[in-house]
């Protein structure tokens, strides 16, 4: 039997700042017209906060369409899990994303503190179920990585992973 190796990538973000509304942190896109299929790896989260931190909304993942604005990362920001690998077909989307949200798929907990203070453990979300294979985002889809509401001193470390096949 031959393993076959598809395209993966993984982009990371450190010390992504909370805001007190709504706020769609980053969003994964499988563009419309990309020719590829996009499987989700998994998301992982931390959080340290820089001072109290009251909130209880979690950083949820959303499955979403119709995404577009904020600031569109550049291909060299993803890391790629094989250096000769081509530019990934998806799209990053940092800082005031808008898009149209379907049903959530996971929740990380909040990190609560009287003061500064670090997360004790890193969310590993897995996208994938044995035998039911992965999140899948086809063309025109993505996934989003929202608060409902926030704190200022809150900071998210947040990872993706994915695989493209097509």
């Amino acid at each position: 039997m031959t393993a076959r190796l598809y395209p993966a990538y993984v982009y990371s973000r450190s010390q992504q700042a909370g805001v007190v509304a709504a706020e769609n942190h980053l969003a994964l896109t499988n563009p419309t017209g990309s020719g590829k299929v996009i499987l989700l790896g998994g998301v992982f989260v931390s959080q340290v906060a820089a001072g109290a931190v009251a909130v209880t909304d979690p950083l949820r993942g959303w499955l979403a369409t119709s995404v577009s604005g904020g600031t569109l990362e550049a291909a060299s920001t993803i890391g790629k899990f094989r250096s000769t690998l081509a530019d990934p077909a998806a799209q990053i989307r940092i800082d005031g994303v808008t898009a149209t949200l379907g049903a959530p798929w996971f929740n990380s907990p909040p990190l609560l503190s009287t003061g500064a203070a670090s997360g004790t453990f890193v969310h590993q979300v897995p996208a994938a179920l044995p035998g039911g294979g992965s999140i899948t985002l086809y063309p025109g889809e993505s996934t989003v990585l929202r608060t409902e509401s926030g704190d200022t001193d809150q900071r998210f470390n947040l990872s993706i992973a994915w695989l493209e096949v097509g």
